[in-house]
């Protein structure tokens, strides 16, 4: 069973008692004296410090992905590309602790973050070496082949001369490369605008509080600002409200977010399909369904709110 949020947070804080490789790390602190964390719906990451490298250290938030992620991070370590940033598998690295106080293991996923990030780049190079760069980054993923699948700016730095793509929990060795070269051709549009910024650039003063956090999806782009995350229009016009912790990008008019009381399901006006009650929402579009767990135990309900299957302990 993989570890909850809290004992990887205790981990990062006390990693001489609960880490085996990586006992001597630091980790990135929040204002609130506590792991600066980012969350999804799957996964939990921190930033983490070991001799003087950065990196982002990732942990499953369930079975389904832990068993996802371990069949596809061998076949990405084998590609060995420099496309790639570096992605290595730590067996059993956070020991924890189950309610019978006996000792249980979680595989970690370990990613170095080398060089700058994609929005430190856009200020320093020139649009048009940054556009060469995505376009060569989109030839040489198409040449692996390798479909990413979650291609937005916070996924990319520039190592030397070149960008790198971090993140590949659910990257497809083979899979279809349509959405990556979507996602590439959107961060272009920006750095060709610079070429023409000159005094009208106080016209866009207001939205920049705003940080994107993905690229457009069904008409909509999920951003955050002081307020929390919310969605807008591709004329940067509110259509959701930033009222939340954190949200996902939108497919079938569905998108997962959370709220302080939880997790749950929106859709396109931000009226919640499943209500924000639960620990984790799983929204597998592919198949139109949407995976909860509450209380430890898991069930099944279609995009439409409709429940599917009771909820029940987790099938080994």
């Amino acid at each position: 069973m993989a570890a909850s949020i809290r004992q990887f947070s205790e981990a990062l804080l006390l990693p001489e008692e609960h880490l085996l490789t990586l006992h001597d790390c630091e980790v990135m602190i929040s204002l609130e004296g506590i792991p600066a964390l980012h969350r999804t719906s799957t996964m939990v990451e921190a930033e983490i410090r070991r001799n003087g490298t950065h990196y982002l250290l990732a942990m499953p938030l369930n079975e389904h992905t832990a068993i996802e992620i371990e069949q596809r991070a061998s076949a990405l370590q084998r590609l060995r590309h420099r496309a790639l940033a570096s992605l290595r598998v730590l067996p059993d690295e956070l020991r924890s602790f189950d309610l019978a106080g006996r000792p249980t293991y979680t595989t970690l996923y370990l990613q170095e973050l080398a060089g700058e990030s994609f929005e430190e780049v856009t200020e320093k190079l020139d649009p048009t070496t940054l556009n060469d760069a995505l376009e060569r980054l989109g030839n040489e993923l198409a040449a692996l082949p390798l479909a990413h699948n979650n291609l937005k700016a916070e996924n990319l730095r520039w190592r030397e001369d070149h960008l790198e793509v971090i993140r590949p929990w659910f990257a497809e060795v083979g899979g279809d490369i349509k959405r990556d070269q979507q996602a590439l051709a959107q961060l272009r549009r920006p750095t060709t605008e610079k070429l023409y910024l000159s005094d009208c650039e106080a016209d866009y003063e207001a939205s920049t509080t705003r940080d994107w956090c993905g690229h457009e999806f069904e008409g909509l782009i999920c951003f955050h600002d002081e307020a929390g995350y919310g969605y807008m229009d591709r004329d940067e016009q509110v259509v959701i409200a930033p009222q939340f912790r954190w949200a996902d990008d939108f497919h079938e008019g569905r998108a997962v977010v959370e709220c302080e009381e939880g997790m749950g399901l929106i859709n396109r006006t931000g009226d919640f399909v499943l209500p924000p009650r639960y620990e984790i929402v799983e929204y597998l579009y592919a198949e139109s369904i949407v995976r909860v767990r509450k209380e430890g135990l898991w069930a099944t309900f279609d995009i439409t709110g409709e429940q599917i299957e009771p909820f029940k302990p987790l099938e080994a």
